[in-house]
C-alpha cells in the first residue's frame, strides 16, 4: 500500500491511498492500455483501509456536487470520445428526463431490476432481481441458466474461447431485449447487444451476454456493463444514494 497526491483533471487529491501491485501475471494486464484501476464504488468495496478516490474528493471539497456520470462512446473507429464527469452531469450528452433508482446495497452501485424481457414474451427475474451498474464490466452478465436461455433465444453458439458467437447475416431477425428499471423500458436491439469484431478480413459477431454467477443476500446479481451503458447515460449520486439513466446521444 502507498499514499501520494493523485492528479485528476487538474485536481490534486491529497493523501490518496493506493494498492500497489508489483507482479500481475496474465496477458490481460500485458496488453491493457491502462496502468491501474480507479474504483468508483462505495468504501465498503475497497480492498484496503482508507477512502476511495471519490470519497477523498468529497472530503476535501473538490467537487460542487457528490455526483459523477459516464458517457461511453458508441463509435467503432477506435477513437475514444467517452466522458467521465466528476461533480455533475453533461446535458449535451443525453436526451429526455433522468430516471432515478435507489441504491439497494452500498458496495457496488446496486439497484433493483424489475425484469428482463426478450421480444416482449420471455421474462427473466419476473419478480424482480438485483443488478449492479458497472462501467468496469464489458458485457451484460447474469445467472448461468438465464444467460444460456438468452443465448439460445438469439441463436448464439459457444466457442472454444468461452464466448458465444452469432451469424452476422441474421442480426435483423434477432429479438429486442428489454431491461425494465424503475417501471421504465430500456430496450436493446441486436445491433446494440451484438459486438462486431474483425479477424483479418472476416467480420465476427459475438453475443454481448455472459454467464457470471454472483450471489447476494437478496439473490443472484446481474451486471449492467458497457453493452448496456453505451446506450444509456449513467449518473451516480452519492448524495442521495441513487443511480440515474437517460438516453445517450
Amino acid at each position: 500500500m502507498g499514499r501520494d497526491f493523485l492528479m485528476v483533471a487538474g485536481m490534486a487529491i491529497k493523501r490518496q491511498e493506493f494498492g500497489e501491485s508489483v507482479y500481475e501475471p496474465g496477458t490481460g494486464f500485458l496488453k491493457a492500455r491502462f496502468d491501474g484501476v480507479l474504483g468508483m464504488g462505495y468504501p465498503a468495496l475497497a480492498e484496503i483501509l482508507g477512502n476511495p478516490v471519490f470519497d477523498n474528493m468529497l472530503a476535501q471539497k473538490l467537487l460542487d456536487n457528490p455526483v459523477f456520470s459516464f458517457y461511453l462512446s458508441r463509435k467503432s473507429n477506435g477513437n475514444s470520445e467517452g466522458e467521465l464527469l466528476l461533480g455533475g452531469t453533461d446535458e449535451m450528452l443525453y436526451d429526455g428526463p433522468i430516471n432515478w433508482l435507489p441504491v439497494t446495497a452500498k458496495a457496488y452501485w446496486q439497484i433493483k431490476m424489475d425484469s428482463v424481457v426478450v421480444q416482449g414474451v420471455n421474462p427473466f427475474c419476473p419478480h424482480g432481481c438485483q443488478a449492479i451498474v458497472d462501467t468496469g464490466t464489458s458485457l451484460i452478465t447474469g445467472p448461468t441458466d438465464d444467460i444460456l436461455d438468452i443465448q439460445q433465444l438469439i441463436g448464439a453458439t459457444p466457442t472454444n474461447i468461452g464466448e458465444f458467437i452469432v451469424d452476422c447475416a441474421r442480426l435483423s431477425s434477432f429479438p429486442h431485449i428489454t431491461f425494465i428499471l424503475g417501471g421504465k423500458d430500456y430496450t436493446l436491439t441486436s445491433e446494440q447487444y451484438i459486438r462486431k469484431e474483425m479477424l483479418g478480413d472476416r467480420k465476427l459477431c459475438f453475443s454481448g451476454f455472459q454467464a457470471v454467477d454472483m450471489i447476494s443476500s437478496e439473490g443472484p446479481l446481474w451486471i449492467l456493463g458497457d453493452v448496456f451503458l453505451t446506450q444509456y447515460y449513467s449518473i451516480f449520486d452519492r448524495g442521495q444514494d441513487r443511480v440515474g439513466f437517460a438516453i445517450a446521444k
